[in-house]
């Protein structure tokens, strides 16, 4: 019984090592205004969940156009309760998503369901 605890804490701290960076310290959840001034006219190079690059270009006009492999999309943003939020022409359900700024300068955006979206910086 010793062993197989032993071999179940090990296991857990492992986990650990796997944790998101927006959920260690030093990372800071932006709040709505903090998200506005970040996105509005900015450009975002974005890598996500599953290693795809591509680039988030936000008017402050609240038009959004994403580009990479599949080409362009677009839509339109907003920020709603300290949350950055999407809707895209092709996909009418709008996605909000809190964003984290990390002790390096990137940042990273988190689904409603708390997984990790992606990881990006400002150009």
């Amino acid at each position: 019984m010793t062993l197989a605890a032993l071999a179940g804490l090990s296991a857990l701290s492992a986990c650990a090592g796997f944790e998101p960076e927006y959920r260690k310290p030093g990372a800071q959840r932006l709040t709505g205004p903090e998200l506005s001034t970040l996105l509005g006219g900015h450009t975002l190079s974005i890598v996500n969940a599953r290693g795809k690059s591509y680039l988030n270009r936000f008017s402050k006009d609240g038009s959004i156009v994403i580009s990479g492999g599949k080409g362009n999309e677009y839509g339109h943003w907003t920020v709603s309760d300290d949350r950055y939020c999407l809707t895209l022409e092709i996909d009418p359900r709008q996605q909000c998503m809190e964003i984290y700024k990390l002790p390096d300068g990137r940042y990273q955006m988190v689904n409603a369901d708390g997984s990790l979206r992606n990881t990006f910086t400002v150009d």
